[in-house]
């Protein structure tokens, strides 16, 4: 597969600039996260917007959009969110779908979209994206390839909502799950309640708890092996059969799970050729299938 120019200098470069709107404040590895998205989004929408698999395009999902740029807290560099890099895909989506709980980040949302190549291609829903899934899901329309980036700030997607999307035919999933930031911290007190939002964000189906009881060595990163392969486990009852993960890091260590995951080995064939490199050039850490 041929070499694809690196295009989030130029990405950045767009959004550098203070604007007076609201931006998302965020840390170097939400830079990294998005790096790699933007490449998938690139190798995604240039292989297969056009492909005879998929006549009637691919469409694009956010579900936590945020106001569409982000800012690095100590070096105040800005850089576009996961909706400014799906409106600048190297092709158009046929439709944007994004969702968005605070009035304040979704009216920036908006005025920069309509600023973008994709302005009219796109549409903000206002509130919990776990009670408006199913109107978004409705937009998609049958036969396309759908990418979905689910980036809740703990565990505040829930399995159904995952499932309602899933429901809508191939569609691609980065998650964030919030296993070190959340479940380290919280398991006990989940454990104890019979509806938490570990309960909602793994599904009805989970038997987590008795895996829980039986886990005797409970370190950080057995807690977070057990509960990333228990989510893992309820993706496959949706029909995904291809997965990707990886640890975040700050510098006090692990903070959240990357959680990729497609119904087709074609896309984890993309993402582990947009993975082989980071943002320096340097070679990247595998991801774990």
């Amino acid at each position: 597969m041929p070499k694809k120019k690196d295009r989030w200098p130029e990405l950045c470069k767009l959004v550098e600039q203070p604007d007076n709107l609201p931006t998302r404040e965020a840390g170097p590895w939400t830079e990294d996260k998005l790096y790699f998205w933007n490449r998938y989004i690139d190798i995604t929408t240039t292989s297969m917007i056009g492909h005879p698999k998929w006549p009637e395009g691919l469409v694009y999902v956010d579900l936590f959009s945020g106001p569409g740029v982000c800012q690095i807290r100590e070096s105040g560099k800005r850089f576009p969110g996961s909706t400014l890099i799906a409106a600048h895909a190297p092709k158009m989506f046929r439709q944007i779908l994004l969702c968005e709980l605070i009035d304040a980040n979704a009216d920036a949302l908006e005025t920069r979209l309509k600023r973008s190549p994709a302005n009219g291609r796109w549409q903000v829903f206002r509130g919990d994206c776990n009670k408006l899934v199913v109107d978004i899901a409705a937009q998609i329309p049958p036969k396309v390839l759908t990418l979905a980036f689910i980036d809740p700030e703990a565990l505040h997607v829930e399995f159904d909502t995952i499932r309602t999307l899933a429901d809508r035919g191939r569609v691609d999933l980065l998650i964030l799950f919030a296993d070190y930031m959340d479940i380290v911290r919280n398991v006990d007190r989940y454990y104890q309640q019979q509806q938490s939002n570990l309960d909602r964000m793994l599904g009805p189906s989970s038997n987590w708890r008795l895996r829980w009881t039986q886990l005797a060595n409970r370190t950080p990163q057995n807690i977070c092996k057990l509960f990333a392969e228990e989510y893992t486990a309820q993706l496959r009852q949706l029909g995904y059969t291809d997965f990707r993960e990886k640890v975040m890091t700050a510098p006090n260590g692990p903070i959240y799970r990357l959680i990729f995951g497609s119904k087709h080995a074609r896309g984890c064939e993309f993402w582990d050729n947009i993975v082989k490199r980071d943002r320096s050039g340097q070679d990247d850490l595998p991801w774990n299938s």
